[in-house]
């Protein structure tokens, strides 16, 4: 009996230590196994795809002796870009289409275009594939009775001039034929070069400057802040909530931490991980264009009246530039940008290091309006502003109508580019509006 008992006990033993043996293996799963399988990820909006990340910055419509200008989000700016989007993908070998002849005398400019961000080029873009690389900063149609042509203005200033085939061309002549110029889309074009006395101060443009000439009155905007799903906001930031710590300020404001990355909720967001997991080898210009559009749809989303503003590589510590990039979104109100203390902007290798997000959605527009003064009168505004400074001749180089945000309201004001100066005013009283340091 004491045998088969100790032989009984021994077996129960061994069932035991198999039992055992096998939860070890398989029966339970790693702690960062099972964090990775239980996080669900959230996504804002759906990744964009690289044609509707990048738009003109400005469209100009030249005929005859007017100009007009279409701006963001206006009748014929989808239009126009569709288009010549579509013209540029079907380009294939450039070199069939390469004109050494040069443009022929009394060819006329009729569409032109300029891109801030660059248009990307070559077989990681979508457009000219055929293209080893490079970036499109401007594009320009010209014609000559039933010829047409396109300058692709690079960004390292090579100006390739191209013949148009006659399919291509009388879609171009169609698109234009079909465009109604609105009376306030109507520019006054200031010539490069040519020096205007304002204040006893000389003002010579450095660029061809084509100015808004025929809007009188604009809206005034009341906005209110975006509101984002905060628990879902975390998500995207944190895997692992069981690390992270809730800190609240005197302020009002959340701070969220776990150690090594830190999030901000107050006057909209602020993000840092000054050490993300990040993977060796730099990132083109097309992939780094692709990275930033998914990051901002994962981490909030892309409203349709954001435009990508600017997008630049980041110098980092040591001095090296390789893969870190720093690109900043811009808000607009009836085609034109809101300035102030409001945007998106983000610095990112493969992994994202510092984002700022501040944005505002408007409620409401007023229905009078704003006076707008004349060109003229806010450029001898922002010359007296200047004139304390000893200058005997400034640059023009750009005069144009946006928004700014005063406290929770959107002014119109005339924005006055001189000498490296950028002067915002607003359009009736020709005064910087409040908040604004030069």
């Amino acid at each position: 009996m004491k045998e088969r008992a100790k032989s009984v006990l021994l077996c129960l033993l061994v069932l035991c230590s198999l039992v055992l043996t096998y939860q070890l293996w398989f029966g339970q799963r790693p702690l960062e196994t099972t964090a990775e399988s239980d996080y669900e990820p959230v996504y804002f909006d759906e990744t964009r795809p690289l044609s509707q990340m990048i738009h003109p910055q400005r469209i100009y419509i030249y005929r005859g002796e007017k100009h007009y200008q279409v701006r963001r989000g206006e009748p014929g700016f989808d239009f126009f870009w569709e288009e010549l989007s579509e013209l540029l993908q079907e380009m294939a070998e450039l070199d069939y289409y390469y004109d050494k002849e040069g443009l022929f005398d009394g060819a006329a400019l009729f569409i032109s275009m300029q891109f801030e961000p660059h248009l990307p080029l070559g077989p990681e873009s979508i457009w000219l594939k055929s293209r080893r690389g490079g970036q499109l900063a401007g594009l320009e149609i010209w014609r000559w009775e039933e010829r047409y042509w396109a300058r692709l203005e690079e960004a390292g200033g090579a100006a390739p001039l191209l013949l148009l085939p006659p399919g291509w061309a009388g879609r171009l002549v169609g698109l234009y034929d079909r465009f109604e110029p609105q009376p306030e889309q109507l520019c006054e074009l200031l010539p490069a070069g040519e020096i205007m006395m304002v204040r006893q101060t000389a003002v010579k443009p450095s660029e061809s400057v084509c100015v808004p000439a025929a809007i009188s009155r604009m809206k005034r905007y009341s906005l209110k802040k975006e509101r984002l799903d905060e628990e879902a906001l975390l998500k995207t930031f944190f895997i692992n909530r069981n690390l992270v710590r809730e800190i609240k300020e005197k302020d009002g404001g959340l701070i969220y931490t776990d150690g090594e990355q830190g999030l901000r909720l107050e006057r909209g967001l602020e993000y840092s991980h000054p050490q993300p997991g990040q993977k060796r080898g730099d990132l083109s210009y097309p992939a780094a264009l692709l990275k930033v559009g998914k990051l901002l749809g994962y981490h909030g989303g892309w409203p349709d009246s954001l435009y990508l503003e600017n997008l630049e590589r980041q110098e980092r510590s040591g001095g090296s530039t390789e893969g870190l990039y720093r690109a900043q979104w811009r808000s607009y109100l009836d085609g034109f940008p809101l300035l102030g203390d409001n945007g998106v902007e983000m610095t990112y290798h493969h992994g994202l290091q510092s984002y700022r997000r501040n944005l505002y959605e408007h409620s409401q527009g007023s229905g009078a309006g704003v006076k707008v003064k004349g060109y003229r009168n806010a450029l001898r505004a922002a010359v007296k502003l200047l004139q304390g400074k000893g200058e005997q001749q400034l640059i023009l180089e750009g005069l144009d109508l946006a928004y700014y945000l005063e406290g929770t309201e959107a002014v119109p004001v005339w924005v006055v580019r001189l000498s490296g100066e950028v002067i915002p005013l607003k359009t009736d009283k020709l005064v910087p509006p409040e908040g604004w340091k030069p």
